[in-house]
């Protein structure tokens, strides 16, 4: 494939000009080209054709200096542009939510899914959320889907999900089939590592893990057992890491056996038990945080992330690692990593599924993104909201560098 330096150029700066007004609503032209290093003809171009797009738009007048002289128009994101919906999908219920371009949420909702196949339960899905999405009366940019197993998020296909029995399952080709939307899927575990790289975008995180449990009710139409599901997000060098074989979101315990179906070692009916049996949930705890301290020593976090109905009581899960599990306590000190519980949201897969979408939007791709099937840039998402706004070829914007 070859590629337009030109294009790939004024992409990368207008994402980069849209992400420090997503960062800093209410900046001014001349702190963009200032904060950027970029010529203020060149953020006054991108600017022009963002609130030509119906983009951006400009808001009251900010401080005026001191010394007098024209006070600075600001900038900010339109939230009016479009929306986003983002899925957490499981055997036995989803989760859904939509968001506008700002990360503001506009709807959420969940419930039991019907006893339909995979792709049944899609378009149950959408069909739910299109009716939201119209009644909100804005442009949809894009769905994305977060599922537990195995996900190529660059082909959009997933690998494998044992809970619902699928291999190599096209959902890209499913949507392009069906709706005319841009779409995406990733691990579920990955979409709370998008969460928090948006929810913290004006700090610096650093490497970080983010683990999410849910409880799994059993699905008869899938065969998914009963029990605690777990999950680990990675995040490295400010992105989400995938894993050479697009696994890195699972985890299997040290109890884990080949022979084991699923992430440990324990009896099954420990397992199903672990919901409402004290011992059971203690045993699964241990296991499950045990098996983190050789993660942690080699992986080195600054901080971990845990969400999940399963982890609510933080002061019983602290006092059991105290006393059944203080390696993982003391592994935390020694390596200096913040333990963080953040279980009250039940819909940080779906919320942090949207936000994997914000945070491509505004961050400028490499050049190996490039050539990836569900790859997008600013003119796929301006045609996405507005189709019949322009036909005409734009003017290319300046893009020199100071």
């Amino acid at each position: 494939m070859r590629i337009n330096n030109n294009n790939f150029q004024k992409n990368a700066n207008t994402s980069l000009v849209s992400q420090l007004i997503w960062k800093s609503p209410g900046i001014s032209r001349v702190d963009i080209a200032r904060e950027l290093n970029l010529y203020r003809s060149t953020v006054t171009n991108i600017i022009s054709a963002l609130i030509d797009d119906e983009v951006v738009y400009e808001g009251e007048e900010g401080s005026g200096l001191s010394r007098g002289g024209r006070k600075p128009i600001i900038l900010r994101l339109n939230d009016k542009f479009g929306c986003v919906v983002g899925f957490d999908i499981q055997p036995s219920h989803y989760r859904a939510v939509i968001m506008d371009i700002t990360g503001s949420l506009l709807y959420q909702d969940k419930g039991k899914l019907p006893e339909v196949d995979f792709d049944g339960i899609l378009t149950f899905l959408m069909d739910l959320v299109l009716k939201q999405v119209h009644k909100l009366g804005l442009p949809l940019l894009a769905v994305v889907a977060g599922i537990p197993g195995i996900v190529d998020t660059e082909s959009g296909i997933i690998v494998y999900a044992e809970p619902f029995g699928l291999h190599n399952y096209d959902l890209y080709d499913f949507f392009a089939k069906r709706y005319d939307v841009l779409v995406f899927v990733e691990n579920d575990a990955n979409c709370t590592a998008w969460l928090e790289m948006t929810i913290n975008r004006n700090v610096n995180l650093g490497d970080f893990m983010c683990m999410i449990a849910d409880y799994h009710e059993g699905s008869y139409q899938f065969g998914d057992r009963a029990g605690i599901g777990v999950g680990i997000g990675l995040s490295i060098g400010g992105k989400v890491y995938h894993g050479s074989h697009h696994s890195s979101g699972e985890i299997c315990t040290l109890s884990w056996r080949g022979h084991n179906i699923g992430q440990t070692g324990l009896d099954e009916d420990l397992l199903i038990s672990s919901v409402s049996d004290e011992h059971a949930w203690r045993v699964w705890m241990v296991d499950l945080f045990s098996s983190l301290v050789p993660v942690i020593s080699v992986f080195d976090p600054r901080v971990l992330f845990i969400h999940g109905k399963p982890f609510s009581d933080e002061q019983k899960i602290r006092t059991l690692l105290s006393e059944a599990c203080p390696q993982f306590l003391d592994l935390l000190k020694k390596v200096g990593c913040k333990l963080i519980f953040d279980t009250q949201d039940e819909s940080v897969v779906a919320k942090g599924a949207a936000m994997m979408f914000l945070q491509k939007l505004f961050a400028v791709p490499e050049l190996s993104e490039i050539e990836c099937r569900t790859h997008f840039d600013w003119e796929d998402v301006i045609a996405q909201a507005y189709p019949m706004k322009k036909t005409y070829e734009k003017p290319r914007m300046e893009v020199s560098h100071a």
